[in-house]
């Protein structure tokens, strides 16, 4: 997605360089790398119409609103939040300390579209398409840090898991298959012995601490 975005001159010491490493769209792409520079944060207020607005500004923000690691230094980006007269409109991407992409929100004129979450070497880890609440809704895609399929199912609206959910292995082998209602659990089609222990493991309550 393509957007004209006015840049905001004095605020940003140093310019990010997004580099896309990505495959073929439906496989597993490869997170952009950022270079390593100082930033200064760029902190915008969100009024009453629901617009941002610089600090002490009447006219809506158009430009790139910036977060960043202040316990890092110098001061890297963390958050990059581009705006198109006072709404989210872009790529809106997260950073690590050192400058890998964490997560790319895309946002048009204010509206979810999608989020991609990356594995620190650069796998994609997850993607999922966003409703109006910004929640994920709809196909829910996992990825091993290997670029394997891990697992595939459907949100509900409220980012429940709905409807089959199907897990593979590193090599790609299915492991389990289930339905859920509302991410509630209502039939194990298929599960190895290994992936019915992790799911009683994880359905088991801890047990309460001793009292002294």
């Amino acid at each position: 997605m393509k957007s004209l975005f006015v840049a905001a001159p004095l605020f940003v010491l140093a310019t990010v360089v997004l580099v896309n490493c990505g495959r073929e769209p439906d496989q597993v792409s490869k997170a952009k790398k950022t270079t390593l520079v100082p930033a200064q944060e760029v902190k915008v207020e969100v009024r009453a119409d629901g617009l941002a607005y610089l600090p002490g500004m009447e006219a809506p923000f158009t430009g790139d609103a910036i977060e960043v690691h202040a316990d890092h230094q110098p001061p890297t980006v963390k958050k990059r939040i581009p705006h198109l007269d006072g709404r989210k409109h872009g790529e809106v991407t997260t950073y690590t300390p050192k400058g890998r992409i964490r997560e790319v929100r895309k946002y048009d004129q204010g509206k979810p579209v999608s989020s991609d979450v990356y594995y620190t070497n650069g796998q994609k880890k997850i993607a999922v398409l966003l409703n109006e609440k910004d929640l994920a809704e709809g196909p829910y895609r996992r990825w091993h840090d290997n670029g394997v399929l891990e697992s595939e199912c459907h949100f509900d609206s409220e980012e429940r898991f709905h409807g089959i959910e199907k897990d593979y292995d590193r090599e790609g082998k299915l492991v389990a298959e289930y339905r859920k209602e509302h991410g509630k659990l209502v039939e194990i089609i298929f599960e190895t012995p290994e992936m019915k222990a992790i799911r009683i493991e994880k359905e088991t309550p801890s047990a309460a601490p001793a009292k002294p």
